[in-house]
Order: C-alpha cells, then structure tokens, then sequence
C-alpha cells in the first residue's frame, strides 16, 4: 500500500491509491459495525476501546513521523504539517466516537420512551 503520509522533500505530503479505497472503507465499516457491537454491550467501556486504540496508534505514528522527519529537517520547521497529519489520521478516532455518542443515545431514547410507555400504563 503506498496510501499514507510521505515527509520526504518532493513528494506529496499524501498520496492515496485508488486500489487502497475499497479496502479503506471495508476495514472502516468493520470497526464501525465492532464499535455498535461493542457499544451494545452493558458495560460502558467497551465503547471506548476501539477509539482508545486508534488514539494509541495515532500517537504511535506520529512519534515515529517526528523521528523520520528529524532525518530531513527540523521537526519545528515541519510542526505544522505533522499536526495536520495527525489530525487526519485520528479522523477515524472521532468516527468511533460520533459512533459510540450516538448509540448510547439511542439506547437511552429507548429507554425514557420505555418509561414513558410504562407510566401510560399504570395509569
């Protein structure tokens, strides 16, 4: 896969390949139908695993970035462009917890209009 971040001079700081974008957006619908899954679950923290984890990895890559542009030039000249990049990646990360907020919203609709329902009944 060549998709990805490029810090090197010359080159295009992203390059996405067309073949890469199915495969893109069938790993993304997969962490999505997890992240409902886990989201579904009683426990509350599981909703936060998958975001905790792209986070980490996030955090990972850009250390690494940080050392590789260290390479070419001052990382202070590139601190802009390594934010930027870091903040393209962990797209996914607020994906996840558009996700997670949104689910748990439903879920907690369902359960006032529950209460609602039982409520009319009692009377």
């Amino acid at each position: 896969m060549n998709t990805g971040f490029h810090f090197e001079e010359g080159v295009d700081l992203f390059t996405l390949t067309v073949r890469d974008v199915p495969i893109i957006l069938a790993v993304l619908a997969a962490a999505v139908a997890v992240e409902i899954f886990l989201t579904a679950k009683k426990g509350r923290v599981l909703g936060f695993v998958l975001p905790g984890l792209w986070l980490l990895r996030c955090i990972v890559r850009l250390v690494i970035w940080v050392v590789q542009v260290n390479g070419y030039s001052s990382a202070a000249d590139m601190g802009g462009t390594l934010a930027l990049a870091f903040l393209v990646e962990n797209i996914p990360t607020l994906l996840l917890l558009a996700v997670y907020g949104l689910c748990r919203l439903c879920k907690r609709w369902k359960t006032v209009q529950q209460v609602k329902k039982t409520r009319i009944q009692d009377l």
